[in-house]
């Protein structure tokens, strides 16, 4: 009788409570919930700082808070990791793999580096902090000793996507209203752009989950496939397996679907760039011979264009005629350039190119300082460009503005060097083996993040974190197939 007068006074108690503390109630109670499930199974508190991390722009602009909460569940879930080695003291044996250990190690040394030249330590640490959370983040995925456990990581990757993806069309589809800046010319419809603020990073994101949704999707497709084949010769089938194939069969493709329909709904060029890049990669990575096919598909390509069969999009070709024009051609140098709303925006971006090229003349090799782009803008922009944009909206100039010659010759040969290895890992095994079949999605995801780099800067609103999670699969199917 005692316990069911307490649970009555507590739930009279809770239902007189204001309905402001009501809810700082229950989010008190599920924060206190997640920090016990994450100590628990850390690996739970990896999958729910990819699901938080894109958040924090939008945190950044409601809350105003100094730590965004994928950085605080991180920051929990390093802990709990290493609560849990030192209590049952069994520490993970983590076997990188070495060509990308000794690239990554080289990069992060010339990012350190640049400390000295950096106007701004907190901007100079700051993206410190990001590459070596990448590296923790590779190391805890590829360190779980149950393959199982990293489905849960795989599981919340396509969480975030998907909910993204969601919350970016009704923005640009059902809401209604918006942002007056990402209007679409001529009609009412909006640019999609999730909890990221802006519409390139969101569809970079996009672009970052679609192919290895896509690429699930396909693995799954051929499992059943060939599972349906062998049950129908057998006579037998094995329905628990088959019903979850199917499940990640339908779950992976309408993953992919909403993700490719978000980026579309975004409207960056460089996204549907990378998009397309990508794509071509998932071919070349799925077929036999992937270089005689992108040898005819190169050719057919150039033919097609010669033979105008097929064209570019509208507001690109309005862009190219701009600036093909003999009285507006001014080069790189865009200080006299007549800006109007259709080459705004390319403008723009050459803008701080020509500034990120004045910093690379005043610093060649060692560059201003590792994140220090926006610091060392105000000294070296264009007159009538003052706002910073935080970037360079090309990561290969803002790298070499940055960090210098040694900086971009390091980042060039790191990337290169996973892009290699995740090509092999995808090759060498079957890819009706779920980690290469995997690590041809990651590929195309390598794909999107390099091409989508000539146009702009993804390692942000803890994208990063993703970046370190696929890693891990890298490094986890490079153990399981032999990759060298």
């Amino acid at each position: 009788m005692l316990q069911i007068a307490t649970a009555c006074l507590a739930g009279c108690v809770v239902a007189l409570l204001p309905q402001r503390h009501l809810l700082l109630l229950a989010a008190a109670i599920a924060a206190i919930l997640a920090v016990a499930a994450i100590f628990a199974e850390p690996t739970l508190g990896l999958a729910l700082a990819l699901v938080f991390g894109p958040f924090q722009p939008l945190e950044r602009v409601t809350l105003q808070l100094p730590l965004d909460s994928g950085q605080l569940v991180l920051i929990l879930t390093l802990i709990a990791y290493s609560f849990r080695w030192l209590v049952t003291r069994r520490f993970p044996v983590i076997r990188p793999q070495p060509a990308i250990a000794v690239a990554f190690a080289a990069f992060l040394a010339v990012c350190l580096l640049s400390f000295f030249p950096a106007r701004d330590f907190r901007d100079w640490a700051t993206e410190c902090i990001k590459w070596l959370q990448i590296a923790a983040v590779a190391l805890l995925v590829a360190g779980e000793q149950d393959p199982r456990k990293r489905w849960i990581v795989l599981g919340a990757i396509l969480i975030a996507a998907a909910g993204q993806a969601a919350f970016g069309l009704i923005q640009a589809d059902v809401r209604g209203f918006g942002p007056p800046e990402f209007r679409l010319r001529g009609t009412d419809a909006y640019r999609a752009y999730g909890t990221f603020e802006q519409p390139n990073p969101f569809g970079g994101f996009m672009g970052l989950t679609w192919p290895v949704a896509a690429t699930l999707a396909l693995w799954a497709t051929a499992q059943v496939w060939s599972r349906w084949r062998a049950d129908v010769l057998r006579c037998s089938m094995h329905a628990g397996r088959a019903r979850r194939l199917i499940l990640l069969l339908t779950v992976s493709a309408f993953v992919a679907a909403l993700c490719v329909r978000a980026l579309i709904a975004s409207g960056s060029r460089g996204a549907l760039v990378g998009a397309a890049a990508a794509g071509a990669a998932l071919f070349l990575a799925w077929v036999q011979r992937p270089w005689r096919w992108a040898s005819e598909a190169f050719a057919l390509a150039l033919a097609a264009f010669a033979f105008d069969v097929i064209h570019l999009p509208t507001s690109l070709e309005a862009t190219l005629q701009y600036f093909s024009d003999p009285s507006s051609a001014f080069g790189l140098d865009v200080r006299n350039a007549h800006v109007t709303p259709i080459t705004f925006s390319t403008v723009e971006r050459l803008a701080h190119w020509q500034a990120a090229l004045r910093m690379i003349e005043a610093s060649p090799w060692l560059g201003v300082g590792f994140g220090n782009y926006a610091a060392a803008y105000p000294a070296f922009r264009l007159l009538p460009w003052e706002n910073a944009l935080g970037h360079a909206h090309n990561y290969y100039l803002n790298i070499f503005a940055e960090t210098g010659a040694v900086g971009l010759l390091a980042y060039l040969a790191l990337w290169t060097t996973i892009i290699a290895v995740t090509w092999q890992a995808a090759r060498r095994g079957s890819l009706s083996a779920f980690s290469s079949a995997l690590c041809a999605g990651i590929l195309g995801a390598w794909t999107h993040l390099a091409v989508h780099h000539l146009f702009d800067k993804l390692y942000v609103a803890n994208t990063h974190l993703l970046i370190g999670a696929y890693l891990g699969f890298v490094f986890a199917a490079v153990a399981e197939t032999g990759t060298t």
